[in-house]
């Protein structure tokens, strides 16, 4: 075909009426996907902010010394916290707490597959254009993913090494029936026994936390700076007792399992919607079909 023949291309368009009956159905799906963005933004943030609250500020530590009941706090919860502060290399931190490095709580994951050795085979794979397109791990034949990856593990966090002034820090939601591999651009940080992947995920994820993250780069320019796996593993961080990381984890992991099955909820939205779409537009399914397919029947 010339660009010349293109004003005479025949091209078959619904009715308006069905146009907007399309419209509507289309929508409501993406409607839909939204409001599961919306609500996993609330729930990470909610996440952050009792991070924050205990294990940046010290809230309920402060509190404590002043006399007070820590605010929206059971009484077995408080106990966990410390009265005092004492003096530590970074400040000031909870009486009985350390300094440790981020080695104490994670190690680094560096077991490799090459996909392309198991070309029959289907991944998750976590990339980076996947984590921007909604945190989505796109699934794909081994044949298809042309470079070495790192496995995903159990218990991990995927933290980007890539220019850290784009902060991605990947909560992976494992598939059973898949392998999972991601880019070697991610570093993949499974939580030790003293710690857990949401304790990681919400401390990785922390603005302070991300500041001195920042400054580990090496390279001069935007396009590639890179963080040092070494350098990040030797991070030092304000390490609490193990009893508090386990009611901190106890607290937020409903809130993370509703965002991945938001998030999983919002795959299946989208397949649907690409699904739909195509048939609608060529007329093999009209919006009344689809209607009278989810009428309930009677007899």
């Amino acid at each position: 075909m010339r660009c010349a023949d293109i004003p005479n291309f025949i091209l078959p368009i619904p009715r308006l009426p069905e146009q907007k009956a399309i419209a509507h159905v289309l929508g409501t799906l993406d409607d839909l996907i939204e409001l599961n963005r919306e609500t996993n933004e609330i729930l990470e943030e909610m996440a952050r902010a009792l991070f924050k609250s205990w294990f940046v500020d010290f809230d309920p530590v402060r509190a404590k010394l002043e006399g007070r009941p820590p605010a929206g706090m059971d009484a077995a919860t408080a106990a966990l916290f410390p009265d005092h502060f004492q003096d530590s290399e970074l400040g000031q931190i909870p009486k009985g707490w350390e300094v440790g490095k981020v080695s104490d709580l994670a190690t680094l994951g560096r077991v490799a597959v090459n996909p392309g050795r198991h070309p029959e085979e289907f991944f998750d794979h976590y990339s980076l254009p996947a984590f921007d397109d909604g945190r989505n791990p796109k699934t794909e034949i081994g044949s298809a993913i042309m470079s070495n990856k790192f496995l995903v593990e159990p218990d991990s966090v995927l933290l980007s090494k890539l220019n850290p002034h784009i902060p991605r820090v990947w909560l992976p939601d494992l598939n059973a029936e898949r392998r999972s591999v991601c880019s070697t651009e991610f570093m993949v940080a499974r939580a030790n026994a003293e710690a857990s992947r949401e304790y990681l995920f919400s401390l990785f994820t922390n603005s302070y936390f991300e500041s001195i993250y920042g400054t580990l780069v090496s390279g001069t320019t935007g396009s590639h700076q890179r963080i040092s796996p070494d350098s990040f593993i030797a991070m030092q961080v304000v390490t609490p007792p193990v009893t508090l990381i386990k009611a901190f984890t106890d607290l937020v992991r409903p809130l993370f399992d509703t965002i991945h099955s938001n998030l999983r909820e919002s795959r299946d939205l989208a397949t649907l919607r690409d699904t739909l779409l195509p048939k609608l537009l060529s007329g093999e399914l009209s919006v009344r079909e689809l209607q009278d397919c989810h009428q309930p029947k009677t007899n």
